[in-house]
């Protein structure tokens, strides 16, 4: 029996993305009309089917949706959780929630678990190890609307972003409105765009200001790890880095950060100020208390559920994918020179 043609065998005829194709046969406006008519000449040629499932599996509810997150315990994730249920429950629908732990095998597994349960649309936030992304394709293919929060996918998709570059631009401004003009930026993985644009806010700050800027000065971190950190500045105050400011990508980088110059002697923020990001809790616990960039996790809980739920329930066969980014807020604690 002959196989089916699907969705991929025409996007590599074609030497396009698969989701290029999906958009194409509903007739979206964002795919050229050149596009869209080569893709429809070949799925006429090669007598393309759409997936029936897909179809069937579009049009049926279970009223459940799934929820990948990276980590459970994150504190920002937690709030998130916390925004998704508040719609989810309201409107009556159940959560599923996954927990990808940084893997990208992880949340493969992840996804095909919560198919096979029938859920109307997944809410997802990436591991920062994922750069292929045909696991949600996949998904989509199958007619699952997917929305995408906190980090950032080269995927035709709905997003709820923080504007992290605003985040890292005014957490830089903040400290050199401070009088403190030799910074540091303990920065995050590479390759996880959050941690980029925060990094790109740090050295836009610096340009606008009039600051001049080493890229020497930006130190990478891997992990939320305090003791990672801890052993990052320790080694730059044994090498002689002079700085007078730290922004750090998280604020568990930024606990790490504060104890190496504890340990040394350093006065904070007197001798070196820091900002973190995030707000976790026990921000406002330490000492001294800890400056930081909020992000709003509860209200980008609600609004992933509520643009995803809107998605489940249109009748439209072509859904114009949305981005949303939400604005960030500095809160001002004991470990910066506050005017």
């Amino acid at each position: 029996m002959k196989q089916a043609v699907t969705l991929k065998d025409l996007a590599r005829e074609l030497n396009i993305a698969t989701s290029t194709v999906s958009r194409a046969l509903k007739g979206s406006p964002e795919i050229s009309a050149i596009t869209r008519a080569r893709v429809q000449k070949l799925a006429k040629e090669l007598n393309y089917e759409p997936n029936a499932l897909a179809l069937s599996l579009r049009h049926s509810k279970t009223n459940t949706i799934g929820v990948i997150l990276p980590e459970l315990v994150h504190f920002f994730f937690s709030t998130v959780i916390s925004g998704i249920e508040d719609i989810a429950y309201s409107r009556g629908y159940n959560i599923i929630i996954c927990q990808s732990n940084e893997s990208i095998d992880r949340e493969i597994l992840d996804t095909k678990a919560l198919f096979n349960h029938r859920v109307d649309g997944i809410l997802a936030c990436v591991s920062r190890n994922t750069s292929v992304y045909d696991h949600f394709i996949a998904i989509q293919d199958k007619g699952i609307p997917i929305v995408f929060f906190d980090r950032d996918v080269p995927i035709d998709a709905s997003k709820i972003l923080s504007n992290d570059f605003e985040g890292g631009y005014n957490a830089t401004k903040h400290l050199i409105e401070s009088g403190k003009t030799n910074l540091i930026h303990l920065s995050g993985p590479e390759g996880l765009m959050l941690s980029e644009q925060r990094t790109r806010g740090f050295v836009q700050a610096h340009q606008d200001l009039g600051i001049p800027f080493n890229k020497e000065k930006i130190l990478r971190c891997g992990d939320e790890d305090a003791q990672e950190n801890f052993k990052i500045i320790q080694n730059a105050l044994q090498k002689g880095m002079k700085f007078d400011g730290i922004f750090a990508v998280n604020d568990i980088a930024a606990v790490g950060a504060l104890q190496a110059l504890q340990a040394a002697q350093i006065s904070v923020p007197q001798e070196v100020a820091i900002i973190g990001y995030s707000d976790w809790q026990f921000s406002s616990f330490i000492s001294p208390t800890l400056t930081t960039i909020r992000q709003n996790g509860n209200e980008m809980g609600r609004k992933a559920a509520e643009l995803l739920l809107e998605e489940i329930h249109s009748k439209d066969t072509f859904i114009e994918p949305k981005s949303i980014t939400l604005p960030t807020e500095i809160i001002l604690r004991g470990t910066t020179l506050n005017k």
